[in-house]
């Protein structure tokens, strides 16, 4: 096995349990409190630890001398990632539920990979073909079959309009995603995830403090100590650790494969759907579940 692609497969997988954290945290305040609020002042809470990460790995608080291109690129991939797949993300969590929504962002390992072959020339071997399409075949099976339940009218409306705002959220998350890419030759991932976060900051700053102004509201979260902790947990996990793994597995593995481990996040949320939100788990759950863990397992067994 090749050394560097199973360590990118590794961090992948631990980007993978982050977003299964966030979104389960993610979910819960935003239900009270707004998807929007929750988005924004995670980004505050993220920022300080991502400058103290980056000069703890990288010896600097602060990229100086890329070129103007690469933050150019960063800034908008921040601003896609962090800002717009993120809002439409987190309304998806509420609408549709954390683990459907999870599922629809299966999408994306598809387009990344397609363009990644297109733009960076990252060729994939049969097999590893073979273990994203598995994968995403296990992850797809437990929504499509799910999704034949009978629902009320209102909540059938519901859950299409979490389905369109995941689909959304899954094509910029392929673009963000990509422009992140071209600028990890020139610069650390921990400082790749620095710019992105600052690109997102400034679109929440720019709609919540100019144009919305209820960027005053959104604060008042940070008055209830249980939300602020939880908060505080949600934005190492996603913005400063979870990220920051993704985007150094991304120069290790192509970014097909790393970007199909971390959708298996609604495989790790079936244990919570079904212990704590006692969700009865189905037979396409299940069957889904051991197709993809199969999946991911073909990936690795390829490297």
């Amino acid at each position: 096995m090749e050394h560097n692609l199973v360590v990118g497969q590794l961090l992948a997988l631990l980007t993978a349990a982050c977003w299964a954290q966030n979104s389960i945290i993610y979910r819960h305040i935003g239900a009270k409190v707004g998807s929007d609020a929750v988005a924004h002042v995670r980004m505050w809470i993220a920022l300080p630890m991502i400058f103290l990460l980056a000069y703890w790995v990288e010896g600097s608080w602060f990229p100086t001398s890329l070129s103007a291109r690469t933050y150019l690129f960063l800034l908008a991939s921040g601003a896609i990632g962090y800002f717009f797949t993120d809002m439409l993300l987190f309304k998806a969590y509420i609408l549709l539920g954390a683990r459907e929504s999870m599922v629809i962002m299966t999408l994306s390992p598809v387009v990344t990979a397609f363009f990644g072959f297109l733009l960076f020339d990252e060729r994939l071997n049969l097999i590893q073909i073979l273990g994203i399409f598995i994968t995403i075949s296990g992850i797809a099976l437990i929504v499509l079959l799910d999704a034949r339940t009978k629902v009320a009218k209102e909540e059938h409306d519901t859950k299409t309009k979490g389905f369109i705002y995941a689909i959304l959220g899954s094509a910029l998350q392929s673009l963000s995603f990509l422009l992140a890419k071209f600028a990890l030759d020139e610069t650390g991932p921990i400082s790749t995830n620095l710019l992105r976060n600052l690109g997102g900051l400034a679109c929440f700053i720019i709609f919540n403090f100019l144009y919305k102004r209820n960027a005053v509201q959104h604060f008042k979260v940070l008055s209830n100590r249980r939300y602020l902790l939880l908060l505080v947990m949600a934005a190492f996990a996603g913005p400063v650790l979870g990220m920051s793994s993704q985007m150094k597995a991304f120069t290790l593995a192509p970014v097909g494969i790393v970007t199909t481990i971390t959708q298996v996040t609604p495989i790790l949320l079936l244990p919570f759907d079904y212990f704590i939100l006692h969700k009865r788990l189905t037979a396409s759950s299940l069957a889904g579940t051991f197709l993809s863990i199969a999946g991911v397992a073909v990936l690795f067994l390829a490297a």
